[in-house]
């Protein structure tokens, strides 16, 4: 179990903010299971939610996906998908693995086959449609929609028949989650302009977002309005782009009660922190589940997870235990895992890679910057960037990690690793206090590029493709195959199962090598 389970909560509140007055479940996720590791096993377990009943004990080894569509996806032995349906958790349902999956919505799926471009599939396997070549990834579907992205750093969206609704023009787009609108942008890729737009399942544009005058807190909708910062207070849009009122709004006896924190559940019901402890209150503060649990977290508005130290139970809405079965593990939705093509244009994503370095800088850091310079990395919530001197930014199929020489975001108190998650006051001083560091320096940049969807020897191609390249941007090569430029910073390329990275290191001497191992058939 995370130690930090009560902070999650806090970071989480202060950007979501929370509850409603209303009935509304659609921010969750359609399931009726749980992937759960049960105590005393090294193994994946099915739990049926309803029931509390194990439908499959000790069934997988590997950690299956989220169950949406009463479908899962588990990664087999040989680092391949395969997709399962709960009705038979023995044997798979596809015939040929695929590299890369999204979860089962609607009835259907995106999935990569290693050598081919992305495929649409249905609830058998089947394939129900064959995307571009162009498409580089693919969300999971959303309201009968997928958000795509091009290699040319394009999105747009297609229907569960792998028609475009909107085509791959925009510079910047978002699913369409819990409501029936997204946030896009029809600037071009890279372009700075500070607006957004705000489209329907349609694609049809029904107003502009400033965000040199709102600064987007999620990019969502959530129960018909989007949370901003206007100055310094929260302000909330609705579809058009007008201020208004929001559903979003603590009822007044659970504000009245002071508790640290809370969250909307569902059904006019909040978990909320009271002293060190969680639990469940409804819209006029009665007590539904007890405050005596130090972990919680909704599966839907009728079920919940509660633990104490390492071990959980899932109860129902008024604290009693569903099921007899004691769970030490269990596996929430990934909402931003994507689909990734199986195949690259070797030359290109060279190039592509290549165009982010040179001698003294690497994606948009140069020797010697600072965090101040680098500002537009983080948000406004220094807390949740304690502790951490790495911040990360995915692109799938790459990942791009800045490296700094102190903590990104500090606080007066005690570092969080020494505080005990009990020392609820602590903690509530720590996030307090929290100021960003931007004395912090860029010590480099790691750029990682997910090829396991690829077939074999991808890679060695790739690094060797951009090895040869690297005299045009003004690196040496070194015997140790590592490269370095006059400017003194070094270059080290490796690769280990299915992902090739580039580590860019401003100061020569803390070069670290990298693996470079081959995949097998």
């Amino acid at each position: 179990m995370k130690k930090y389970n009560i902070i999650t909560l806090i970071v989480v509140a202060l950007v979501t903010l929370t509850g409603c007055n209303k009935k509304d479940n659609s921010y969750l996720e359609d399931t009726k299971y749980l992937s759960v590791r049960l105590q005393g096993s090294d193994k994946w377990s099915i739990l049926d939610i309803e029931t509390g009943n194990v439908i499959a004990r000790d069934a997988f080894k590997n950690t299956p996906s989220a169950i949406t569509d009463d479908m899962f996806f588990v990664y087999n032995d040989n680092g391949r998908i395969d997709y399962y349906n709960v009705a038979d958790c023995k044997k798979p349902v596809n015939k040929e693995p695929y590299g890369s999956a999204t979860s089962f919505s609607g009835g259907h799926a995106v999935v990569s086959k290693p050598g081919k471009p992305l495929e649409v599939i249905d609830k058998q396997c089947n394939t129900v449609a064959e995307l571009s070549p162009s498409v580089l990834n693919a969300a999971m579907f959303r309201h009968g929609r997928s958000l795509i992205h091009t290699d040319l750093d394009r999105y747009g969206y297609i229907d569960t028949h792998g028609d475009t609704v909107m085509a791959p023009n925009l510079g910047f787009a978002k699913s369409f989650m819990a409501d029936d609108v997204a946030l896009v942008s029809f600037n071009t890729a890279g372009d700075t302009t500070a607006t957004l737009s705000v489209i329907d399942l349609a694609g049809k544009k029904l107003c502009d977002i400033d965000t040199k005058v709102y600064q987007i807190l999620t990019p969502y909708y959530r129960m018909g309005v989007l949370a901003a910062g206007k100055k310094d207070s929260v302000v909330y849009l609705d579809k058009n782009g007008k201020e208004t009122t929001t559903p979003l709004e603590m009822p007044k006896k659970i504000k009245d009660a002071n508790y640290r924190d809370g969250r909307y559940c569902g059904d006019g019901k909040y978990m909320v922190i009271k002293g060190d402890m969680m639990g469940l209150v409804d819209g006029d503060n009665n007590v539904l589940i007890p405050f005596k649990h130090k972990y919680m977290n909704n599966v839907t508005s009728e079920r919940y997870i509660v633990g104490n130290d390492s071990v959980m139970t899932l109860v129902d809405d008024h604290g009693k235990q569903v099921g007899k079965e004691k769970f030490v593990d269990y596996k929430q939705l990934d909402s931003e895992a994507n689909a990734v093509r199986g195949y690259i244009n070797l030359e290109v994503t060279a190039a592509n890679l290549l165009s982010f370095i040179g001698e003294d800088n690497a994606c948009g850091a140069k020797k010697g910057a600072t965090l101040m310079d680098m500002n537009q990395l983080v948000g406004v919530q220094p807390a949740a960037y304690l502790g951490m001197r790495q911040i990360d930014r995915a692109m799938l199929p790459m990942v791009y990690s800045y490296h700094f020489d102190s903590d990104i975001a500090t606080t007066s108190t005690d570092s969080l690793s020494s505080i005990e998650p009990t020392d609820t006051a602590s903690i509530a001083q720590a996030i307090d206090g929290a100021k960003f560091n931007y004395d912090a320096h860029v010590t480099g940049v790691s750029i990682s590029f997910i090829v396991l969807e690829c077939l074999p020897g991808t890679e060695e191609r790739l690094c060797q493709l951009m090895s040869n390249a690297m005299g045009s941007k003004g690196f040496n090569l070194n015997p140790d195959g590592s490269f370095t430029s006059d400017a003194g910073t070094k270059v080290v390329m490796g690769y280990e199962k299915g992902v090739f990275e580039l580590n860019y290191y401003f100061n020569a001497t803390d070069a670290q090598p990298l693996p470079r191992v081959s995949r097998k058939e």
